[in-house]
């Protein structure tokens, strides 16, 4: 009977784990040499930001770890299983761009800006300039 009960709790959980694997734009994802993250939902778009729930839910936002300032994707749209496109806006609404998020087979991800502001955050008094490309990888909870 034990044996059967671990079996079933093993299959529960693969299945859980393969479920999150099919939303790989759902969660979050860190780049530790720029101190970067990304959270996400492009699926259900349901996301808040902390200290700012009064702008409503949107589909992610973009943080830094030495900053308090964050960018909002304001929307977004699932290309294909590993393709998705962001729209991307400041806090102030003063700048914004495009970028794409792509899955890649390892299971890193690699953003790409295709047009508009440059992604930057204010650290210790100086822009900290994040570059058109980046690779990020998942946090696993």
């Amino acid at each position: 009977m034990k044996k059967m009960l671990l079996l079933l709790a093993a299959t529960i959980a693969t299945t859980l784990a393969s479920a999150q694997e099919a939303r790989p734009f759902s969660g979050e994802i860190r780049n530790e040499e720029h101190k970067i993250y990304i959270r996400m939902n492009l699926y259900d778009k349901d996301m808040t930001i902390p200290g700012q729930d009064v702008l409503g839910q949107v589909d992610g936002y973009i943080g830094s770890t030495q900053s308090a300032s964050k960018w909002m994707i304001i929307d977004s749209r699932i290309i294909d299983d590993n393709t998705a496109e962001i729209d991307v806006v400041n806090d102030y609404g003063s700048e914004d761009f495009t970028a794409t998020l792509k899955l890649n087979a390892d299971g890193t991800y690699t953003y790409d800006k295709r047009g508009g502001s440059t992604l930057k955050f204010a650290v210790k008094g100086k822009w900290q300039k994040i570059p058109g490309k980046v690779d990020f990888e998942k946090v696993r909870k």
